[in-house]
């Protein structure tokens, strides 16, 4: 589950999740309700991350993912963990909706509370 939080100039949200696989899945999911992607139906490229300190993970990660879209027009479909952060990434005819420049440090939290993980990103549009 995630929300946004008011910011002056860029986007900002918080996310609570019961784990890391989750997290990402609702990384993506900013990802789409942003960019309001036309997809592509079939991956056509797995990626590995490998699993490191949290915060430098999902900055690291979801930068790569702003990267993939923008270079590679390739736009990130799903995610699992099994050792290491594996990615899924279609392609796409269309983006409808907004950039994202990139995930910020500004305010890049990772904390646990009550077995769930809350994370607060800032995004550069």
């Amino acid at each position: 589950m995630y929300r946004e939080l008011d910011h002056t100039a860029d986007l900002r949200y918080e996310l609570i999740c019961h784990d890391m696989e989750s997290l990402f899945s609702d990384l993506i999911q900013i990802l789409m309700d942003n960019y309001k992607p036309v997809l592509g139906k079939t991956p056509v490229l797995e990626k590995e991350y490998p699993i490191k300190e949290m915060e430098d993970l999902v900055f690291d990660t979801v930068n790569d993912w702003i990267y993939m879209i923008d270079a590679k027009k390739l736009f990130v479909h799903s995610c699992r963990i099994d050792n290491t952060l594996k990615c899924d990434f279609v392609t796409f005819s269309k983006l409808q909706g907004i950039e994202l420049k990139a995930l910020t440090y500004h305010e890049l939290k990772i904390t646990q509370k009550e077995g769930k993980i809350i994370l607060k990103v800032v995004f550069d549009t």
